[in-house]
């Protein structure tokens, strides 16, 4: 796709036409009208041998629209944004203000074919962080009053999905209780006497078995450690009818965070996702009542693959100087952050849950 142009026109007054998620079309940040995108309720993404894939290496072509790509020196988070959306600009990720111009726009990856376009808008997004923010008991009085919030970014995200069909064979010691009467000596005021008890035993039977399993849209985010922590706790994301035709009109308006890792790395990635799952699968065939020593030995074929965009609205917000991040998943309204705690209330509420305990322990302990 070639390069599109920085804004898309308004055909009505020629102003600047944005994706609104509220309304699901375009609409003119000037005149406010509104432009329909095609229908894509029967689209279905396409799945990549991916195997294939990597051995043609594919080259990179970009997003096909003309973004500014900015890079944080100390968190590494690289992010394409509109011109717009630059000034006083700070890394939605670490509040760093030592956001620079990268030397040249992202152009090292390969196109998505699908995207799952903004449900939740901005007053949304910033409703719903006004009711979190006062939320629960162990938090400061204060903290919805004095805590002040930055600027919100709304980002694609890149993520895989993969499928793959998965063969396991397996071979373990399955362990069966049983209980044998057995006399022992016990000390009975001061005297030595024997008592029969039941004492619980384990019998050890070689057991193997096999199993096939089919995994479906494995979802991996193309994106380092440090900011997969905050992303996966607000999924899912619908990878099945949630999917539109990749269109640059959707992200008019929003930003896209560059991918941290190349296919292959995130690959390996799911392939240990389903790897560790087939192994917790297989333990769980093992027959007994206890297990050791389990082996498996997983092969995985059909593996297929999508590439495609995530909506996620990143935002922070200071409290006494401290910065607090937070995500709400551009799809669903999913909120996750970090707020601070308020350590007076955990400590009056420790001691009156100690009191409590030491007045019923005076009052029916001693009798």
């Amino acid at each position: 796709m070639a390069d599109q142009p920085k804004t898309f026109p308004c055909p009505q007054c020629g102003g600047e036409l944005e994706w609104n998620p509220s309304a699901q079309q375009m609409t003119c940040i000037y005149c406010s009208s509104q432009v329909a995108l095609p229908d894509a309720s029967s689209f279905e993404a396409q799945e990549h041998d991916l195997l294939a894939f990597l051995q043609e290496n594919p080259k990179a072509v970009g997003y096909g629209v003309q973004l500014e790509s900015l890079s944080c020196k100390f968190c590494g988070a690289s992010v394409q944004l509109p011109p717009s959306d630059r000034r006083d600009l700070k890394c939605p990720f670490c509040d760093s203000a030592y956001v620079a111009e990268a030397s040249a726009p992202a152009a090292n990856v390969v196109q998505p074919e699908s995207l799952i376009p903004f449900h939740v808008d901005r007053g949304q997004c910033q409703a719903k962080f006004r009711e979190w923010i006062g939320a629960g008991w162990f938090r400061p009085n204060d903290l919805k009053v004095l805590s002040r919030l930055d600027k919100i970014f709304g980002l694609y995200l890149p993520f895989f999905t993969f499928d793959a069909l998965a063969r396991s064979l397996w071979d373990a010691m399955a362990g069966y209780y049983y209980y044998v009467t057995e006399r022992v000596a016990v000390e009975e005021n001061g005297e030595t006497v024997y008592r029969d008890r039941e004492v619980r035993k384990i019998r050890w039977e070689p057991a193997s078995g096999s199993r096939q399993d089919f995994y479906d849209d494995v979802l991996v985010p193309a994106v380092q450690k440090q900011r997969l922590d905050l992303i996966t706790r607000v999924y899912p994301f619908d990878t099945k009818a949630g999917l539109v035709p990749y269109d640059t009109r959707y992200m008019a308006g929003f930003g896209i965070l560059n991918p941290d890792m190349p296919l292959k790395t995130v690959y390996q990635v799911a392939e240990a996702t389903i790897r560790e799952d087939q192994e917790k699968r297989c333990s769980g065939d093992v027959p007994g009542d206890t297990q050791k020593d389990l082996s498996v030995r997983t092969t995985l074929s059909e593996q297929t693959f999508k590439h495609l965009l995530c909506p996620l609205w990143v935002g922070s917000f200071r409290y006494k100087g401290k910065v607090y991040n937070f995500v709400v998943n551009g799809e669903t309204g999913t909120l996750y952050g970090e707020k601070p705690w308020s350590w007076v209330k955990i400590t009056l509420f420790t001691l009156a849950l100690a009191g409590a305990a030491f007045a019923l322990y005076y009052f029916f302990g001693r009798r």
